[in-house]
């Protein structure tokens, strides 16, 4: 058993001792009781059998005696001296006889003793023990004997009251009450002691003689104990009780104690596992600075052993000789009382001559007494504090320097009192915040929302200057919602997009005008048809009204004929004006079938000329367009004038140009394939570059204005080669599912 185990068990063992001696004592009172009553027992049963034989062998003797004086009369003597003689002795010596007398056959009493006169009754019956019967409360019984001449009998009464007073003798009165029993268990006679009371214990035994189911019965009396005998049992009992009460309160004392002793030593390994946790050297020492405790992270910091540095005094081996004279007043000072609430910074050394950074702080150490008994110092080590610190500082110097350099203004800002956290200098310079400003706020430069953050252009309207603004919300250091705003300065990138806007609307001016010289003969050709239609009109007019009855019916179709004429020439006028004309875009309900007429129409008297035979497949339900209908004209104008342009040097039954209107994943699919000599795969990518062109007198605009068109439709423009020869341009426009789709 371990001593841990041994101790828990040891308070037991007084507790256990008084119970097992309580227990033994009890046992034995037990056992002893037990055999009190097993000899009390066997005695009564002894006596009882005693009793029974001297109550038997006294009837037999009263039974022997009767008999013998039976035998002494003969005949009607009855007052011979030997049978008077033997009378009277019988009666004398046998008190329980209360009755005798001689009878005849017929139970008539011819004599009976003078002494026991009344109880002389006639006997009924044969020779033997006669019936038994109580007369007021006494129990009686007959014994008769024959004659020797069987005429007469002798008969005797009995008192069985006075035959169990006299054979009970004093000795076993003491301790029984005995009581005579007849047949049924009819109580007929007791022998008691008043004064006596009963126990409780009980023996019963029957009779043999006379045979008439005579039982006896003892009831044992209490008998008195000595006082010392009674109380032994209690006093004892009361010593194991108290013996019992003492080991209890001492076991209680015991494990109140041991609870002490545990809660006593868990806080103290709890202080001591506190202190061996921290990271804060503990050093206490008494007023002349004799050190009489450090902890494990003060050894650690110092590289000592707790048993070196206890009871050392100044100078510290951790001192440096360097920083002797500082670590020498900073420790006079802790032992004057000057403690410094911030602290002390200094310099220490470790036992291989590391040097580190600590902050010192000092205070008094009061015993349990209240009495002041020494100092107590906590120390940090700072030295990777500090160097984050100078990193720290570095790292900001760095950031500012970035900031400072970006060509773009940073502010941050509070999202809730809009207070101005921090700027660069580009931005107070752009918005003329001064250098010694104080707390200030700043208005948003657009309205601001979470999600998604804000890209959007300002226009600065007092310095006319165009910025970029970039809008986040962000958390700042201290946890605050903040937004940061990035504004870059691009005047300079809209003007020059403005200059090129300019550039290009007009270079795609003079494309346009370019390509109506081209157009020129053909725009002849078609103004040709309906001026000479209108001149034919005209003359047919004339010959009507000359006749002597003009038919007006005739008259009013042929007005109609040149008005409708008159319109054509009008609207082939009005369409060259508007592709010539220099304007910005403008968006409206169109139709591609519409478009490509008007184009092909254009183009008729090239188509004509060139003998191209052109093929359209158009797809059935297509949607309307909301384009700008006269640059998609343009479009398919320069496509389709550059597919007749390249089949010039073809055969002329490989002159074919193919025409394909679809719908492809929700956009318009316009392809125009051409048979002629195709381009090579290295100029597919350069053809869409300004002022890239294979032809002799072009001037390298026409692909590149209209894949801005495209584009600027939201489309995509590129060139591919034709399976069977000759190259294909396709482009794709969006469906616009937006009914009032436009732009200003």
């Amino acid at each position: 058993m371990t001593p841990s185990r041994a101790h828990r068990w040891l308070p037991l063992v007084p507790g256990l001792l008084a119970a097992l001696f309580t227990l033994a004592f009890s046992g034995y009172l037990l056992l002893a009781r037990g055999e009190a009553a097993e000899q009390r027992a066997a005695t009564m049963e002894q006596d009882l059998l005693w009793q029974k034989q001297a109550i038997e062998q006294q009837m037999n003797v009263d039974r022997d005696a009767v008999l013998g004086l039976a035998a002494t009369l003969a005949g009607a003597d009855f007052g011979s001296p030997v049978f008077q003689a033997r009378a009277l002795s019988l009666l004398q010596t046998s008190p329980e006889i209360v009755g005798l007398s001689v009878q005849d056959g017929r139970g008539q009493v011819e004599w009976h003793s003078s002494q026991a006169s009344q109880w002389a009754l006639p006997y009924r019956g044969d020779p033997g023990w006669g019936e038994l019967w109580v007369s007021h409360g006494q129990p009686r019984v007959q014994y008769a004997v024959a004659t020797p001449d069987r005429r007469r009998m002798v008969v005797i009464v009995l008192a069985l009251d006075r035959l169990l007073q006299q054979q009970v003798p004093w000795w076993i009165a003491q301790r029984y009450q005995m009581t005579l029993y007849g047949p049924g268990y009819v109580p007929l006679a007791s022998k008691y002691q008043r004064q006596l009371d009963l126990a409780g214990e009980i023996g019963h035994i029957n009779l043999t003689e006379p045979p008439l189911g005579l039982s006896l019965k003892a009831e044992v009396y209490q008998t008195r104990a000595r006082p010392v005998t009674l109380a032994l049992p209690w006093v004892l009992f009361g010593l194991a009780l108290a013996m019992l009460a003492s080991t209890w309160a001492l076991g209680r004392v015991m494990r109140v104690r041991e609870v002490a002793e545990i809660r006593l030593r868990a806080e103290t390994a709890l202080r001591k596992a506190m202190e061996d946790s921290l990271v804060t050297g503990l050093r206490a020492m008494d007023k002349h600075g004799r050190i009489l405790y450090v902890n494990r992270a003060f050894c650690e910091m110092v590289g000592y052993r707790a048993e070196e540095l206890i009871g050392h005094h100044p100078p510290m081996p951790y001192w440096p000789a360097e920083e002797l004279e500082r670590c020498e007043a900073v420790f006079d000072a802790i032992l004057a009382g000057r403690l410094d609430p911030n602290g002390f910074a200094v310099r220490f050394m470790r036992r291989n001559g590391e040097r580190f950074d600590v902050r010192v702080y000092a205070s008094r150490l009061i015993d349990g007494e209240g009495e002041h008994i020494g100092w107590m110092g906590s120390m940090y080590d700072i030295t990777e504090i500090r160097r984050e610190r100078e990193a720290l500082q570095a790292s900001h110097e760095r950031f500012v320097t970035v900031m400072n350099g970006l060509d773009a203004a940073v502010a941050v800002s509070d999202a809730q009192t809009g207070e101005l956290l921090m700027s660069n200098q580009l931005f107070d310079r752009a918005f003329g915040l001064p250098d010694w400003r104080g707390r200030c706020c700043i208005l948003p430069f657009l309205p601001r929302r979470t999600e998604p953050p804000v890209d959007a252009e300002w226009y600065d309207g007092f310095r006319q200057n165009w910025y970029q603004v970039k809008s986040r919300q962000s958390v700042w250091v201290d946890g605050s919602a903040v937004w940061l705003e990035i504004a870059t300065d691009i005047t300079a990138l809209k003007t020059a997009a403005e200059r090129e806007r300019r550039q290009n609307e007009t270079l795609q001016q003079t494309a346009r005008l370019i390509s109506m010289g081209e157009m020129a003969s053909s725009l002849a050709h078609e103004l040709n048809q309906p001026l000479g239609a209108i001149a034919s009109y005209a003359s047919g007019c004339r010959n009507i009204l000359a006749a002597p009855a003009p038919n007006l019916t005739q008259l009013d179709q042929a007005i109609d004929k040149m008005a409708e004429q008159a319109k054509r020439a009008g609207h082939i006028i009005r369409g060259i004006r508007e592709f010539v004309q220099r304007r910005a875009p403008h968006r409206k309900r169109c139709d591609i079938g519409t478009l490509l007429d008007t184009v092909l129409g254009l183009l008729g008297h090239e188509i004509v000329r060139r003998g191209v035979d052109v093929s359209i497949a158009q797809a059935e339900a297509l949607p309307p367009l909301y384009a700008d209908a006269v640059m998609l004209e343009q479009v398919l104008f320069n496509l389709i004038k550059n597919a007749l342009e390249a089949m010039d040097n073809a055969a002329p039954d490989r002159r074919q140009l193919a025409i394909s209107l679809t719908r492809h994943n929700g956009a318009l699919k316009v392809v125009i394939a051409d048979r002629g000599t195709g381009i090579a795969p290295e100029q597919l990518e350069q053809l869409f570059k300004p002022f890239f062109t294979t032809k002799d007198a072009g001037m390298g605009m026409g692909l590149n204005i209209c894949r801005s068109i495209i584009e600027h439709h939201h489309g995509r423009l590129w060139a591919e080669a034709n399976p069977g020869g000759g190259c294909r341009f396709v482009f794709t426009v969006p469906f616009s599912e937006e009914t009032d789709a436009h732009e200003p």
